[in-house]
């Protein structure tokens, strides 16, 4: 099955934890999988109510900075609970991408004695999509540490991203820059380049409100900085790797607007890794 086909269905974790996104939860494949327990981890999805099956809200943005990890073990232990019992467990989000992996990944951790990596290669291999964002993969290694003493996964730095990232993404990362340095169309176009023209546009929009509006001139507006990286999301597609889940909703704010607000170091670790 291709990638995007892995998107509209219900992925077996193990035979008593399945995964998915919100457009599978449906009360007629809740009653094909058996499912007697539901994790619905969204703010904005109702799940279908299907008399005989319990159901569990988590309401946590897919949002690096949003505290996945208060619900950590308590959605870990009602799997295990409901899996003693006989029953089944459906873990889903928006896409079955992010915030759902990132809960089912917590299971196989604590009940299953599975290390961080191990869980996530295990998913991985049942749902081929799921990436956790960068702020959930902090919250699991913290919590992995917390566990056991000792982390099997870091957070490093990379020349090619301006925040930390898992180190299991650093061999896709390192293949989307190299594909992306390979581009006849894209080889020339650097994160420099996005800035300069993305700042150029805003000039010229800038420029033209500018005219109208006393005490300010056009001069004024190409020097200042743009408040944020989002600018640069539209014109550098590696940086794809790390953004969140795909939403049904447009999201207020890019992946890397809500850092430049926070510094990194309250939230990661600063290892680094060499080109």
């Amino acid at each position: 099955m291709s990638r995007v086909g892995v998107f509209g269905q219900i992925s077996e974790i193990s035979p008593h934890l399945f995964l998915s996104g919100a457009q599978c939860v449906r009360a007629e494949k809740i009653r094909q999988k058996s499912i007697s327990f539901v994790v619905n981890a969204t703010i904005e999805e109702q799940a279908p109510y299907v008399t005989g099956v319990d159901y569990l809200r988590v309401r946590v943005d897919d949002n690096p900075y949003a505290p996945l990890s208060a619900y950590f073990d308590s959605v870990a232990d009602k799997i295990k609970t409901v899996s003693d019992r006989g029953g089944k467990t459906l873990v889903h989000c928006m896409a079955g991408v992010s915030r759902s992996a990132t809960l089912c990944m917590v299971y196989l951790m604590k009940h299953e004695k599975m290390t961080l990596r191990q869980a996530y290669n295990h998913v991985r291999s049942r749902r081929p999509v799921v990436r956790p964002n960068v702020g959930f993969w902090k919250q699991m290694v913290d919590y992995e540490k917390k566990l056991r003493g000792t982390t099997s996964v870091q957070m490093l730095m990379t020349p090619q991203c301006d925040m930390p990232i898992p180190d299991v993404y650093c061999e896709d990362l390192k293949k989307m820059v190299s594909s992306f340095r390979e581009s006849p169309s894209l080889s020339s176009y650097t994160p420099q380049a996005a800035y300069l023209t993305s700042k150029r546009s805003r000039f010229l929009t800038g420029a033209t409100r500018a005219a109208s509006m006393p005490g300010r001139s056009p001069s004024s507006i190409l020097s200042s900085r743009p408040s944020s990286a989002s600018s640069l999301l539209p014109l550098t597609p590696k940086f794809s790797l790390v953004s969140p889940a795909p939403s049904r909703r447009p999201r207020e704010n890019s992946l890397f607007s809500i850092y430049a607000s926070s510094p990194r170091s309250n939230f990661f670790s600063t290892a680094f890794i060499s080109r």
